[in-house]
């Protein structure tokens, strides 16, 4: 994770670097007036996450991997962010999103779990991962823009790659027949409305709120999702800043095709630092 955090920053900065500017020539925040945006921060993510994965028959409970499996409820990942600012008045704007948290742990369980048609019992070492890949784009326009703030709105798609597993020794039919690994996953695509504002109080500073949402039934999956993201931008030279914000990303959706009948309930949540960069 911090060899992949350094490389992206030393990319970032090596792009960058030929067309940047030192001098402070500028009377509100560089990102107002500029067209090309990037980002690549530290997302120190608090984590929830709950699946069910049903029986063909019976609807089975969600569990909590996080307390029922040991599965890690803190940890950190890579989240970069990108933006094009373009047209007559650069009111028109293309987004880019992306990060991946991959979380696992193991536990002795204090009560069985059920997943799918076997149960792993009560007293049994059990081991447990989850993963979710986020591709965000998103495009939009910008009603209100001026050199001091913007606000703006758009659309855009979320790509969602979730998984879950779980394995170790199971029964069925009440019967003991040792080690099993039970696999989840699916890819759900998911169109969003979105929003977002920004203010500069003063030369260096930036403010910044955004969120995106959904609550949709589209093909398989039916179920809501929040984007979010508020923080602020110091400008340290005129094409670098550094940005601390909270972000907040919260997946409620239920999955009915071939290889998954249930659901999942994601939560990660948390600080984002960031190596900010504009011209």
């Amino acid at each position: 994770m911090k060899m992949n955090l350094s490389l992206g920053l030393l990319a970032m900065a090596c792009f960058m670097l030929p067309g940047a500017t030192f001098a402070q020539d500028y009377d509100y925040h560089p990102a107002l007036s500029d067209n090309l945006h990037a980002s690549v921060g530290w997302f120190r993510s608090d984590n929830t996450f709950k699946f069910s994965v049903n029986d063909v028959n019976v609807d089975l409970p969600e569990i909590d991997l996080g307390n029922r499996v040991g599965v890690d409820e803190t940890n950190s990942l890579l989240n970069v962010q990108l933006r094009w600012n373009f047209g007559s008045e650069e009111q028109c704007s293309l987004w880019g999103q992306y990060f991946k948290n991959k979380a696992s742990g193991d536990a002795v369980l204090q009560e069985d779990v059920e997943w799918r048609d076997v149960i792993f019992r009560e007293g049994s070492f059990v081991e447990a991962g989850t993963s979710l890949e986020v591709i965000r784009l998103f495009a939009g326009y910008s009603f209100i823009k001026n050199a001091q703030s913007e606000l703006g709105v758009g659309f855009g798609i979320h790509n969602l790659d979730i998984g879950a597993y779980v394995e170790g020794e199971i029964l069925i039919n009440d019967t003991d027949t040792g080690f099993h690994r039970g696999d989840a996953s699916a890819s759900a695509p998911l169109p969003n409305l979105g929003a977002w504002y920004l203010y500069s109080p003063a030369k260096d500073w930036l403010l910044h709120a955004r969120v995106d949402w959904i609550s949709a039934d589209v093909g398989d999956y039916d179920g809501t999702m929040w984007n979010a993201n508020v923080g602020v931008d110091y400008r340290l030279f005129r094409n670098f800043g550094l940005d601390v914000s909270y972000q907040y990303f919260n997946l409620d959706v239920g999955v009915d095709n071939s290889d998954w009948k249930g659901s999942a309930s994601l939560t990660y949540s948390g600080p984002v630092i960031s190596l900010t960069a504009s011209w």
